[in-house]
């Protein structure tokens, strides 16, 4: 009998260190980096058994309410899933961006899926950083109700790339109280460049501390924020002819907007004292009532529940328009979840699988109710998104909105007239190194905002010259 026993430990042990010999859901196949850090979809390998392991990013140690709403999650998945093994992991796209992505999925480290920014799109998709999930997309049964102009972003030679969270229109800020304490009235929703500056103007009060409005003066941010003036004045920056690309902002446009700048900084004096400022830093002049106007996306957060603002005294406006009846252009930006491209079938059809497990759901409305409520509950006001990944004229848009009147003075409603505009010109970001375009923006408008004599027409002649050779003059189309 003992012997007996060992001979089936022996056999036991055997079949087992086969077994391990022979992959699993979470080894082999998927793909493999090139040498030039790019990554080529492979086939998968030979010997999947029949579990899948992913691994899902798991919120920090901070984020009590998103950790409880991904542990229940992960169980009601795995309920469902039973096959599928999901382990954690606590790398986010902000640690490091692409760079840290692509020694990541060199090292065979990146997570199943991962989040991801609009900016990030060109990017991810070059590299072969993002897996096509056009296929998965197309079997997916709530396909039509997500939002297009946000899968659009990712949708790159006929193929989709990602997954939206949701996404925002660029929009500003103001202070209603500052207007108020000022005698002063609130410009129209469909104002100008000149409304602005007027509105600027009438609260601004340098001795004070306070400053009429505020744009970010370093980091790429900057010359984000200005790109949005620059489509308002009718330059897209890059234009693509005759099989090349080229740099288009050393025009008339261009000129209009660095006057602009230059104006709001020289002439009219309505900036911050400190104007090299980061956006982090603009959000902490509006909380503290330090600033009429912010151009910021999140002023509504910023203002109600970090300054303490009342919701009334909290405005979020669309951009103005160079003048009235040109179109107020906006940069569309967003939160995405992009899939790896090194991961078995199994494994990409599990982790998308999860990322829309609670998608057009009941569990969605729940969880959404659930950070509702954790707001309620340290007296904040919880902001819808704006542009949230589903149509808003979807069925479950409805249902979203019939719980969100559940919760007055606790969801904050945008005025309708508002919203009417909010959206209605919304442009993507240059498609063609973008961030190096910014780059080149940014030390254009610390020039002008630190040089009251600075040529803008040579400045856009240089930045134009640079962003050609350098970088549009290399791509091949």
């Amino acid at each position: 009998m003992k012997q007996a026993k060992i001979f089936m430990l022996l056999a036991l042990t055997f079949m087992l260190a086969l077994a391990g010999c022979s992959g699993s859901g979470a080894g082999g196949g998927g793909a493999q980096p090139e040498g030039d850090g790019t990554v080529k979809e492979n086939p998968k390998g030979a010997g999947q058994s029949e579990k899948v392991t992913i691994t899902v990013q798991y919120p920090p140690p901070d984020q009590e309410v998103d950790r409880k709403a991904m542990d229940d999650k992960i169980a009601r998945f795995q309920q469902q899933y039973p096959q599928v093994v999901i382990e954690k992991s606590d790398w986010f796209y902000s640690d490091g961006g692409a760079a840290t992505l692509g020694l990541k999925l060199a090292a065979g480290e990146a997570p199943s899926y991962y989040n991801t920014y609009a900016t990030e799109a060109k990017i991810l998709t070059d590299k072969g950083y993002a897996a096509d999930i056009t296929s998965l997309l197309n079997g997916y049964e709530y396909k039509d109700q997500i939002n297009q102009s946000l899968l659009d972003i990712f949708h790159v030679d006929g193929k989709y790339y990602a997954i939206p969270q949701g996404g925002y229109v660029m929009s500003v800020g103001l202070n209603a109280k500052l207007f108020r304490d000022n005698g002063a009235e609130l410009p129209p929703y469909d104002w100008t460049w000149e409304e602005m500056i007027e509105a600027a103007k009438s609260v601004n009060a340098p001795d004070k501390g306070i400053a009429g409005f505020a744009v970010a003066g370093q980091s790429n941010a900057a010359g984000w924020n200005l790109t949005n003036f620059m489509y308002q004045a009718g330059d897209f920056v890059e234009e693509v002819k005759d099989g090349k690309v080229t740099a288009t902002f050393n025009s008339e446009a261009g000129l209009k907007v660095l006057e602009l700048y230059r104006d709001l900084r020289w002439k009219y004096n309505v900036l911050p004292g400190d104007w090299n400022l980061a956006n982090p830093d603009l959000s902490n002049l509006y909380k503290q009532g330090r600033l009429g106007i912010i151009f910021h996306s999140g002023s509504l957060n910023t203002g109600i529940n970090d300054g303490g603002f009342a919701p009334e005294d909290a405005k979020i406006y669309p951009l103005p328009s160079m003048e009235k009846g040109s179109p107020n252009y906006a940069i569309t930006g967003g939160n995405f979840f992009v899939i790896n491209p090194q991961q078995s079938p199994e494994q990409q059809e599990m982790a998308f699988k999860f990322i829309t497990y609670d998608y057009f759901q009941d569990s969605g409305i729940e969880t959404e109710e659930l950070k509702i409520q954790e707001r309620q509950k340290n007296k904040q006001m919880h902001i819808p998104e704006l542009m949230p990944y589903y149509n808003l004229d979807s069925e479950y848009a409805k249902r979203m909105n019939e719980m969100y009147a559940k919760y007055p003075g606790v969801v904050y409603e945008y005025d309708p007239e508002f919203m009417k505009i909010y959206s209605s010109n919304a442009m993507p970001e240059p498609p063609f190194d973008a961030q190096e375009y910014y780059a080149i923006m940014t030390n254009i408008i610390q020039e002008i905002f630190s040089n009251k004599n600075a040529d803008l027409r040579q400045l856009l002649k240089d930045g134009a010259e640079k962003m050609q050779a350098a970088y549009l003059d290399k791509i091949e189309l």
